[in-house]
């Protein structure tokens, strides 16, 4: 059966102006890309033999590193949405595995930090896998300006995503 309700337009939660088939084009886009990452991102964890939270929480302690942060299990475990028990077994595995140690915190001596101790380059490699030169031609085709615009944006998504559940926690804590 077919019908020609305004509602039964794929995006009809949306709205139909413009602005919006932009912003939806844009995130339908990313959702693409991300589902060709996320198999990249399976044969890096292959490759490495890391699970996926062992490679996010990877990417987030070195992010944290570069930005002069530090980070205790408790965080870790609240970004990555696992228990402290979860965390306790990820964080061994990383450490008997050599990609991180765990130390005391110079703010709290009955905390630790974690920190990493493979160095950024060999995650990101194994991220990215062998990065194609078709990708590598994509990019470099960008102006400086349209890189700035992109790498904005991106950052912004991010902060965007990892807040997602942290509202809505917000939100059960007044409950």
């Amino acid at each position: 059966m077919t019908t020609n309700r305004p509602d039964s337009d794929p995006h009809y939660w949306y709205g139909d102006d413009a602005e919006r088939d932009r912003s939806i084009a844009v995130l339908e886009a990313m959702r693409t890309f991300r589902s060709a990452e996320s198999a990249m991102r399976r044969r890096s964890q292959e490759s490495m033999n890391m699970g996926e939270n062992d490679l996010i929480a990877m990417r987030y302690l070195l992010r944290a590193t570069e930005q002069g942060k530090t980070v205790g299990p408790k965080e870790l475990a609240q970004y990555l949405g696992i228990t402290s028990a979860s965390i306790t077994v990820l964080l061994d595995r990383l450490e008997k595995n050599g990609h991180i140690h765990r130390e005391p915190s110079p703010f709290d001596r009955r905390a630790l930090i974690i920190v990493p101790t493979i160095p950024k380059d060999a995650i990101e490699a194994a991220t990215l896998g062998d990065v194609r030169p078709e990708l590598i031609d994509v990019v470099e085709r960008l102006s400086s300006d349209e890189v700035r615009i992109i790498v904005d944006f991106l950052t912004e998504m991010r902060e965007a995503v990892d807040q997602v559940d942290n509202h809505q926690a917000d939100r059960d804590d007044r409950a």
